[in-house]
């Protein structure tokens, strides 16, 4: 298992300068290198947020080679794939025994969005950037949002490929 000092290194590595300082400095006020992605699915352990994120970056990353995907700036794929589920960086808190249960008392509630709100906070993102994080979750935002999910896909094709980076790393490799 890796530690918080590993992934910080790593995360440094891989992503240079193409985070912004203050959004760098602001992710570790937030522990996000520390954070689960989820309390009951992957990545439900001390870090699995950064895991997995680097994992959808990662993937994005090789789609984007393999597929020649086009981007509005060459660093989205990273940018998006690191910071799409920023919304969990306060969405989990430990019980008694241990175990990572839902936070229900955050300010912001929702998903895409809420990590499109947090991320603009500290960040500039482009047009394509913030559209990709706020549908990345794709068909399962729920039927009322087919189609603003399909007007969305048309406009940024890369919503889809998004989506599938985070399905893949999820439900395939299991980060």
């Amino acid at each position: 298992m890796r530690t918080k000092a590993d992934r910080i290194k790593a995360f440094r590595n891989i992503v240079g300068k193409m985070i912004p300082d203050g959004m760098y400095w602001r992710m570790l006020q937030d522990d996000y290198f520390e954070a689960p992605a989820s309390a009951t699915h992957h990545g439900n352990f001390p870090g699995g947020l950064y895991d997995h994120s680097e994992m959808v970056a990662l993937t994005l990353v090789s789609m984007t080679k393999r597929m020649e995907l086009k981007w509005d700036r060459p660093e989205s794929p990273y940018i998006i794939g690191f910071l799409h589920d920023y919304c969990k960086v306060d969405q989990y808190t430990q019980n008694e025994q241990g175990e990572y249960v839902y936070n229900g008392e955050t300010l912001l509630r929702g998903h895409g969005d809420k990590s499109a709100i947090l991320l603009l906070k500290e960040m500039r993102l482009t047009d394509e950037e913030l559209i990709c994080i706020r549908y990345h979750m794709g068909a399962y935002e729920g039927s009322e949002m087919w189609d603003n999910l399909g007007t969305a896909i048309k406009k940024y094709p890369n919503v889809l490929w998004t989506h599938t980076a985070d399905m893949y790393a999820s439900h395939i490799l299991g980060f």
